[in-house]
């Protein structure tokens, strides 16, 4: 294999690497919008559990 066709290999490679790379930071993203309504739920019913925690060892 030459020195050109080695070179153009390997730019081939880095450019399907980048499109994947691409593909995939745009899925994350898709991931975290769909989530964004999830977390804020967890962060309610987090908040909840600190209020009953201290609820109960007022309690007692």
């Amino acid at each position: 294999m030459t020195e050109t066709e080695l070179l153009k290999k390997i730019s081939d490679d880095l450019d399907f690497l980048k499109t994947k790379i691409l593909e995939i930071e745009e899925s994350l993203e898709l991931i975290d919008s769909e989530l964004h309504p999830i977390r804020e739920e967890y962060k309610r019913l987090d908040e909840i559990k600190k209020q009953r925690g201290n609820y109960f060892r007022k309690r007692i």
